[in-house]
């Protein structure tokens, strides 16, 4: 998205709501972000009494931010709020996270401060479902590589030798909270026994789904044709997928992974990959994100899209819709409906 020269003029002071304001909000985005252009919806959602500004910010920047926040901050995520924001802020009372996650806000900080953090965790389920389906179909019927194939001059079915057949192999879900179960039961639409991974999911859900709960991360990684990550990035989750995990995955499995990038070792997957293991990779993030390593680029059973599943116009108008009430909501001391509070 373009931005028009005077987002780029917000002053970086203080933060002076009009006269007829009741609570200001800022809008803050990274000059490589690029998922607002500018504050109108978030504005018009608002309603009126509350000021709503733009800020595209650096994160050197984000310290005089603190100096001179607004009540309340829609924040993207290539911007950090670290201890020191929190240690600096005066007037900020609340953060609504425009994401699922909630990782590049240090909430022990801001609990510690008083301000409350919200995050919008349920906006793109059908999406990130859908990107990852889009992803392993992509993987496992060698799209890619067959496209190529034609546009080179070929027409030979021939090099389509070896695909297997979906209906009746297993899809293993890392994680079965709302994304993971929307995959399985789109997986389970194309004749796949579906496994799921996850000891925090409620006891029953693979009853009233119809699916196989396996205890052991491991014995779901090498019971599993394909294999989609639909974790958080926690502490417990980072590198979840080590090198002694990736090594158990089946010999010529797809791995799908639409959470967070530092979920897997990056590192590890090289190894593994150039032992044969899996047999393709599909990433929508990666663990350095936005920057990608040389290697994953250039890897050619790797295939990457660059942090879109959430992605579609309905998706983001909601997301940025759902963020501007919940704003709005704090403001008006209203119960917050339209996000969920982490702290």
């Amino acid at each position: 998205m373009s931005r028009s020269p005077i987002d780029r003029l917000e002053p970086t002071g203080a933060f002076t709501a009009g006269p007829s304001a009741r609570g200001s909000v800022a809008v803050v985005d990274a000059p490589d972000g690029g998922y607002v252009d500018s504050a109108d919806l978030e504005q018009r959602e608002a309603g009126s009494g509350i000021d709503v500004r733009l800020r595209v910010l650096s994160q050197s920047e984000v310290p005089d931010l603190a100096r001179h926040a607004p009540e309340c901050i829609i924040l993207w995520h290539r911007i950090s709020l670290t201890a020191e924001f929190f240690a600096l802020n005066s007037s900020c009372r609340a953060v609504v996270c425009a994401s699922v996650g909630h990782e590049h806000v240090d909430t022990e900080a801001a609990r510690a401060s008083g301000v409350a953090v919200y995050h919008v965790p349920d906006y793109g389920v059908d999406e990130v479902a859908d990107h990852t389906l889009a992803l392993a179909l992509t993987c496992v019927r060698r799209v890619r590589e067959l496209d190529a194939h034609v546009r080179g001059g070929g027409w030979e079915w021939r090099r389509a030798e070896g695909i297997r057949r979906l209906r009746g192999s297993t899809w293993g879900v890392v994680g079965c909270g709302r994304i993971g179960q929307a995959v399985a039961r789109r997986a389970g639409s194309f004749g796949m026994r579906v496994a799921f991974y996850d000891p925090y999911v409620h006891p029953g859900t693979e009853k009233a789904h119809g699916w196989s709960r396996l205890w052991s991360l491991h014995d779901l990684l090498a019971a599993s044709a394909v294999v989609s990550v639909h974790v958080p990035l926690t502490p417990e989750t980072a590198h979840l997928l080590d090198r002694a995990a990736l090594e158990t995955l089946a010999a010529g499995a797809v791995l799908v992974n639409t959470s967070r990038g530092a979920v897997v070792d990056e590192e590890a997957l090289r190894g593994v990959l150039d032992e044969g293991r899996p047999g393709a990779v599909a990433l929508d993030v990666a663990e350095h994100e936005p920057g990608v390593a040389a290697w994953l680029r250039e890897h050619p059973r790797v295939l990457l899209t660059p942090h879109s599943a959430f992605y579609s116009v309905e998706s983001m108008a909601e997301l940025r819709c759902r963020s501007a009430r919940a704003a709005a909501q704090v403001l008006r001391g209203e119960p917050v409906t339209a996000a969920v509070r982490v702290v």
